[in-house]
């Protein structure tokens, strides 16, 4: 008869705690919608958002992980609005990432908030407060990100970016995808 011994294996996992700021790495999940195959498109193809992956890099929860949509484009006023938010915490997240000051005007600041693709945030690494997103359908508590901490925050401190991975490295669009989202006749 086998036996296994559970005595010493890891307690559960709960989620980090809200407030806690550590540094993360982000991880772009190519979806093969949009252009490079950068973004996910909704099951009913009336959004399309980033899909991203953050690594605790530091502190005591390095290494676990957590996951955000990040809508940018869709077919209904709602959309509109989260493309908005996202594009506000995109900004952050290069400030972050870049040691940026958010009121910073200057050319090479300005440069510094352009991106060619999406591709070119994947592997960005930059500091975040971590939130915890309440129970809700069923499921669990989950992580998310809360904010990003910029270099206008005594919390922030500058971050070490790897070398990123190629924007080429997203796969091509299956010839099943459209090229863009169907929006209906009424929001043209």
């Amino acid at each position: 008869m086998i036996s296994y011994d559970f005595n010493d294996a890891d307690t559960q996992r709960n989620v980090i705690p809200a407030g806690t700021v550590a540094t993360v790495r982000m991880t772009v999940r190519p979806g093969s919608a949009g252009e490079g195959g950068w973004l996910r498109r909704s099951n009913n193809g009336n959004s399309e958002a980033l899909d991203c992956e953050f690594v605790v890099l530091d502190g005591p929860f390095a290494k676990r992980k957590f996951w955000m949509l990040f809508t940018v484009d869709g077919t209904t006023q709602g959309h509109a609005e989260a493309a908005k938010i996202s594009a506000g915490m995109l900004r952050a997240i290069l400030e972050s990432a870049r040691g940026i000051k958010p009121d910073d005007t200057s050319d090479a600041a300005k440069q510094a908030r352009r991106i060619g693709s999406y591709g070119d945030l994947n592997g960005l690494s930059f500091i975040a407060r971590i939130g915890v997103e309440p129970p809700q359908n069923g499921y669990k508590a989950k992580n998310r990100l809360d904010q990003v901490v910029t270099p206008d925050e005594k919390a922030w401190h500058l971050v070490t970016q790897e070398p990123a991975a190629a924007p080429s490295a997203a796969p091509a669009k299956p010839a099943s995808t459209p090229e863009k989202i169907n929006r209906p006749v009424w929001s043209k």
